[in-house]
C-alpha cells in the first residue's frame, strides 16, 4: 500500500486508509516524537481534522509504502525519519485500542492478527451442548 505524505492530507484521511488495510490496528499521529518502546502522553496525540503539515511544521512530503511485513518499530520509525510525523501504533484489543510499545518487532500483519483474535467474542460452552460450524444442519 503507498500512502502520498502532503502538507493538507489530513490526519484522518490516513488513518481510516490504514485502518481500511488493517482494521484491528490504528495510527494515531502526536505533536512530539517518542523513543522506541515509549508510549506517547494522550495530551500530545493530534486530532483528526489536522493537515499533516501542521502537526510539526517541518514536513517533508513523499510517499510511504506500507506491508504487512513491516514492523511496527520500522513504521513509527520511516514516519519520523522520512517526513518528520511521529507516530504510534495500536492495536485492538476487545473494546478497548492498546499501544504496541512491548510489541513494536512485530510486523504489521502479526499485531493485526493478534487484534483480531483478541477481539473475538468468547464462547462458553456448556458440557453436552453441541456447536455446529456455519453452512451444517
Amino acid at each position: 500500500m503507498k500512502f502520498e505524505i502532503t502538507y493538507g492530507t489530513h490526519t484522518g484521511t490516513l488513518k481510516d486508509a490504514f485502518n481500511r488495510k488493517f482494521p484491528f490496528l490504528r495510527i494515531e499521529f502526536f505533536n512530539k516524537p517518542h523513543e522506541a518502546g515509549e508510549a506517547t502522553p494522550e495530551l500530545n496525540r493530534v486530532h483528526d481534522n489536522v493537515m499533516l503539515g501542521n502537526i510539526t511544521g517541518a514536513l517533508k512530503e513523499g510517499f510511504i509504502h506500507i506491508s504487512a511485513d513491516d514492523t511496527v518499530a520500522a513504521l513509527e520509525h520511516n514516519f519520523q525519519e522520512q517526513f518528520g510525523l511521529p507516530v504510534q501504533v495500536f492495536r485492538k484489543q476487545k473494546n478497548v485500542w492498546i499501544e504496541t510499545t512491548r510489541t513494536d518487532s512485530l510486523t504489521l500483519g502479526e499485531q493485526n492478527e493478534k487484534g483480531k483474535e483478541a477481539s473475538q467474542p468468547e464462547v462458553h460452552s456448556v458440557p453436552g451442548d453441541r456447536y455446529l460450524e456455519d453452512g451444517q444442519y
